[in-house]
């Protein structure tokens, strides 16, 4: 099957470090503030502020509707416009642009079904890494750690309050506002160009851990930024070795809705396990399991790229 050009193909004027910085710290500037925003657009926002017990139907559904509007006019419409000036397209959607990002026609399903397992395979040391953060990190820091916790509590219930369903259709609706659009927009900026153009300057490994670090730190939670920070250090290292960009795009939107799965079900899961799960033997067996098939996956997706 046709293949666009390679990311690497040396026809392509890349950016230098110090401009695809710059342009990182302006998206994540605008970012803020657009959500800072957001409230005031919004009616009643400003009179609720974070109080999620103070959102209307309406007003959720008004911050589904910004939620994706600042993530493709923030996010994504400054990446294409600068790919096309940097590619020499004429279009945002071009061939030439694609190839710039890392996009093919070509569907790797070997590449991504590993890619997928991998990830799916490292949940189980994530969350102990979260669980173990929680029980002795952030009570050793103080009122600095209540207040990392406080921060997290706040932005969970208002994606709990986001992720509401009440049908299947709005299920659809907060899947395209959660997980798709996130995956898209993220996933454009972070490997698609930051991680190319930075692989200019740094190592490719370097390229990896810088744009995974930022990836966590643009998050904006202090209590899962190394979970974060992991998560984006596989995302660039799974589009390192692939090229492409289909990728870490089906990883990265794999995950988030596998998080909404896992918000919709935590009553269940508060059922079964009645204490946390880093207490029990067979939980850590369930994490060296997941390793070491991680590794196997990780075999099988390296002979896929080859």
């Amino acid at each position: 099957m046709h293949r666009f050009l390679h990311p690497g193909n040396t026809s392509f004027r890349r950016p230098s470090f110090l401009f695809s910085t710059a342009v990182l710290v302006g998206i994540m500037l605008l970012y803020s503030l657009s959500g800072a925003l957001l409230m005031m657009v919004i009616p009643g926002g400003l009179a609720a502020g974070y109080d999620v017990t103070r959102y209307s139907h309406e007003m959720v559904v008004a911050m589904r509707l910004a939620q994706v509007a600042g993530q493709v006019l923030v996010l994504a419409l400054p990446v294409l416009l600068l790919v096309r000036m940097h590619a020499g397209s004429r279009g945002l959607f071009s061939r030439r642009s694609f190839a710039f990002l890392g996009i093919t026609e070509a569907v790797p399903r070997p590449q991504i079904l590993f890619a997928v397992l991998g990830m799916l395979s490292l949940q189980p040391l994530l969350h102990s890494i979260t669980e173990l953060q929680d029980l002795f990190l952030w009570p050793a820091l103080g009122p600095a750690g209540r207040e990392v916790l406080e921060s997290r509590r706040i932005m969970d219930e208002l994606i709990v309050k986001l992720a509401g369903i009440g049908s299947f259709s709005e299920a659809l609706e907060v899947a395209g506002v959660l997980a798709l659009t996130p995956a898209c927009c993220e996933e454009l900026l972070f490997r698609g160009y930051l991680q190319q153009n930075c692989s200019r300057a740094l190592s490719p490994a370097g390229s990896v851990f810088f744009t995974g670090f930022v990836f966590a730190v643009f998050h904006l939670s202090a209590a899962n930024l190394v979970p974060l920070a992991l998560l984006g250090w596989y995302i660039g290292y799974i589009f390192m070795k692939s090229s492409n960009l289909v990728v870490p795009f089906s990883v990265h939107l794999l995950n988030n809705l596998l998080a909404l799965v896992f918000l919709h079900a935590t009553d269940v899961f508060a059922a079964v396990f009645r204490e946390r799960v880093v207490f029990s033997f067979w939980w850590w067996v369930a994490v060296t399991a997941g390793l070491l098939l991680f590794v196997f996956f990780m075999r099988r997706f390296r002979a896929a790229c080859s």
